[in-house]
């Protein structure tokens, strides 16, 4: 109509380009799932490759295979969510001697936890607590090699279940995500080093480390994180070396294995601007259409 002058003596609506338009939301994925695939992407990138398990396992994996005793707190109904009236398979006769060896009598010149170790106990089955399980699993797989090629880096990111009070920080249902580094090499230093990086990657420049304790590593570090919206540090998880009470009986021998476990959920509060862990997963449609997509 310009070309052509055509427009003349025509009669025009008027248009106001700055009124607002009808809300457009594109599909995506759920906030969580976008974060994970980022986080899989990191560990990827640093060449882990990825762990995988059933979100049921036994007792044996989830917390003997840990070193962590039997009549340990953590094992208690206020922590842990246990299948009723079922029994999980252990594992062959080699691993289970090794394991039963390192919580009654030690190994490596340590003396164990000193009590009589219980199968019973080992064969309940649970939901899992950590994904530290499966970094066990990957070890064992590992037994059978020679020492030269007991080696590799391993990483998950999955669900883990804890019998929590739900508030603002806890969750009863929750993602970890799990790295082990395989090597006779490796050192502490090493292990700062990538939670330092995939923090980085993640968006924190404003970590820290804390001397801990757990069952299974020493030494050990719980990692905080500094949040702007509570201004303080939130605590993400453990880290640290397993100890040859670990390594020995599934590995066959001590190798220096890193090992990781921080919460993942409460890590990328801050990037979708959720200050209450029970929002991530209420599934609020609103929430969820006006959520930013996860770019880093």
């Amino acid at each position: 109509m310009l070309r052509t002058d055509s427009w003349k003596g025509k009669k025009f609506r008027r248009y106001d380009i700055t009124s607002q338009v009808p809300a457009i939301f594109g599909g995506k994925r759920h906030i969580v799932n976008q974060a994970v695939e980022y986080a899989r992407k990191i560990w990827t990138e640093l060449g882990f490759k990825e762990m995988a398990g059933n979100l049921c396992q036994t007792s044996f994996w989830n917390f003997d295979a840990l070193y962590t005793a039997q009549d340990h707190p953590v094992r208690e109904l206020q922590d842990t969510f246990y299948i009723k009236d079922v029994r999980g398979k252990l594992p062959d006769k080699k691993i289970l001697e090794a394991v039963k060896q390192a919580h009654e009598s030690g190994v490596a010149g340590s003396l164990g936890w000193r009590y009589k170790w219980q199968e019973e106990d080992a064969e309940r089955v649970i939901l899992r607590t950590h994904t530290t399980c499966l970094s066990a699993q990957t070890l064992a797989s590992l037994r059978n090699l020679n020492t030269k090629d007991k080696k590799g880096k391993f990483f998950s990111v999955g669900k883990c279940f804890r019998n929590e009070t739900l508030d603002t920080t806890h969750e009863f249902e929750f993602n970890q995500t799990e790295g082990i580094v395989v090597d006779k090499n490796a050192n502490f230093p090493q292990l700062l080093g990538y939670l330092q990086e995939f923090f980085r990657k993640m968006g924190y420049e404003k970590i820290r480390f804390r001397p801990s304790y757990f069952p299974y590593t020493e030494p050990s570090v719980e990692i905080d994180v500094f949040h702007p919206f509570f201004n303080k540090w939130l605590e993400l998880g453990g880290a640290g070396m397993f100890r040859p009470e670990v390594t020995i009986p599934l590995l066959g021998e001590h190798i220096p294995v890193l090992a990781w476990g921080p919460g993942f959920d409460r890590m990328i509060m801050e990037y979708y601007d959720i200050h209450d862990l029970r929002d991530m997963y209420k599934n609020d449609l609103s929430q969820l259409r006006k959520a930013k997509v996860w770019l880093r």
